[in-house]
């Protein structure tokens, strides 16, 4: 026993600490069941994880996930086939110590992903103000067309070229920085005090074929964003992706969230990033008014300039997106692994409901923070 331990304590080391990692997942598994416990955890260590290594990669003006996710595929590969090489000439042992090389590896990215974000899947839901007051109504027209004019307003405030696409009025990473600002703003505890700087992502090509417009890897604390997305987009896309790193991991609530935070700046640019991404949920709310021609109407108010804007996009990004429904099926599979089970539909506003007589008793998530903004503004 003792020559053999004394011959293999490689292989007992590296199995000893896959076999550590995986009994740290399960207990991690069975502690975010706790609703109290997944609060906790994210509020202390999770949210300090994220800043520590945050505020390091940020001083790196490229994307260390990339990198990352590259040098993770290239030694797997290594390992890999040097396992196999190993294996035809019969060295088993050594065979095995490839093998165990790439599970820690895999296990060690996944461990650190779970100790870092993953808590955070099932904490309580985020403190964003919505209105909770009563639904009239007869006001549902005035509150529709409000944002609609306040939609032209910030496209009448910025610059487009000849085909359609925005001007940016300062460059991405002073946008980025900007919209940092506009998270600081949020003053409960429930965020973490760190907000990731962006990044662009190299591989906005690849990104793009399989329908991701960012991303976020808490091991590194990191958000980055798709070069490719349009100058519209990508205010709410960057605001999504930084909510994460504030400690929000749902979708729907980074959603949410970079809802609220663009809507409700004094930058034309950041708001109507939101307009584009969620107008039509305000415009929704008109399917339920007595006159059916309420959403005709008011969405006839849109701007030739904006649907100009708008048809840029759409043209943009036709044909690009050749892999999505792939992309969709991983994304999914990943967000219900962690516990979101409504996986990529997560991404998709609530409904807005009604009673049996068709009058609405819940707004939609969307609804509920137009709803606000627009009777705190009216006082």
């Amino acid at each position: 026993m003792k020559s053999f331990i004394k011959k293999h304590i490689p292989f007992i080391i590296m199995s000893s600490l896959l076999l550590l990692m995986i009994i740290f997942l399960v207990i991690i598994g069975i502690l975010k069941s706790n609703p109290a416990v997944a609060e906790t955890w994210t509020r202390s260590f999770g949210n300090w994880y994220v800043s520590l290594f945050g505020r390091i990669n940020e001083k790196l003006d490229f994307s260390l996930t990339e990198v990352s996710v590259i040098v993770v595929i290239i030694s797997c590969v290594i390992f890999l086939a040097w396992g196999f090489s190993l294996l035809g000439n019969r060295q088993y042992w050594a065979f095995i110590h490839r093998l165990l090389m790439i599970a820690l590896i895999v296990v060690g990215n996944i461990t650190m992903y779970n100790a870092s974000v993953g808590m955070a899947y099932n904490r309580k839901p985020i403190p964003v103000e919505r209105y909770k007051g009563e639904i009239k109504k007869e006001e549902f027209l005035q509150i529709a067309t409000y944002f609609v004019e306040d939609c032209n307003k910030c496209a009448d405030e910025m610059e487009f070229d000849s085909e359609g696409e925005i001007v940016l009025p300062y460059t991405k990473n002073q946008m980025i920085e900007k919209l940092r600002i506009e998270y600081a703003r949020l003053k409960d505890e429930y965020y973490g005090s760190y907000t990731p700087r962006a990044k662009p992502l190299g591989s906005s090509p690849l990104f793009t074929s399989v329908g991701i417009v960012g991303m976020f890897f808490g091991v590194l604390g990191e958000a980055n964003y798709n070069t490719y997305s349009t100058n519209a987009e990508l205010p709410f896309y960057i605001a999504h992706e930084m909510a994460h790193g504030k400690g929000v991991m749902r979708e729907d609530d980074a959603q949410v969230l970079a809802t609220y935070i663009c809507l409700t700046s004094d930058d034309p640019l950041f708001r109507y990033s939101a307009y584009y991404n969620t107008i039509d949920r305000i415009l929704n709310i008109l399917s339920f008014t007595d006159n059916k021609d309420d959403y005709k109407n008011v969405k006839g108010l849109i701007s030739q300039k904006v649907w100009k804007n708008f048809n840029y996009i759409y043209e943009h990004w036709k044909g690009k997106m050749f892999l999505a429904d792939f992309g969709d099926k991983v994304n999914d599979w990943y967000l219900k692994v962690f516990g979101q089970k409504d996986g990529t539909s997560s991404y998709i506003d609530t409904d807005t409901d009604v009673d049996d007589s068709g009058k609405v008793i819940y707004l939609s998530n969307y609804q509920s923070i137009y709803f606000k903004i627009y009777y705190d503004k009216k006082g």
